[in-house]
């Protein structure tokens, strides 16, 4: 039976397609590139020749870059800002969007948060 991955992620109101694809077949995926998302045409892209827990890290990396795209506020702080207004500018972008993914995904939840059994 072939493993069935995530198609589709919908984060606020955008929905982004996941294409899983081989190495052979997309130069962007490398060594180093594991994934990569294309803002402008609402796609996510991820390696299908990772390990399996790898796939599930890759694709949560990639939505973050998503979430981050879609919900990235236009006012940054400025220049010199502390530590702490920078802190609290990306946990603001994050906080109701990154739960929003989860409670709209709900498949993509389950799919990412399946743990593989180690031996012990």
């Amino acid at each position: 039976m072939k493993k069935q991955y995530p198609s589709k992620v919908k984060i606020g109101a955008q929905v982004f397609d996941i294409q899983w694809l081989h190495v052979k077949d997309d130069a962007m995926l490398t060594d180093s590139s594991y994934g990569y998302t294309q803002d402008e045409r609402n796609i996510i892209v991820i390696n299908q020749d990772l390990h399996e827990t790898k796939k599930k890290i890759t694709l949560f990396h990639e939505i973050l870059h998503a979430v981050r795209m879609v919900n990235e506020a236009p006012t940054k702080p400025k220049e010199g800002a502390e530590y702490a207004e920078w802190e609290h500018y990306f946990i603001g972008i994050y906080e109701n969007a990154l739960l929003a993914v989860f409670q709209d995904n709900p498949k993509l939840t389950n799919w990412l948060l399946e743990g593989e059994q180690s031996e012990r």
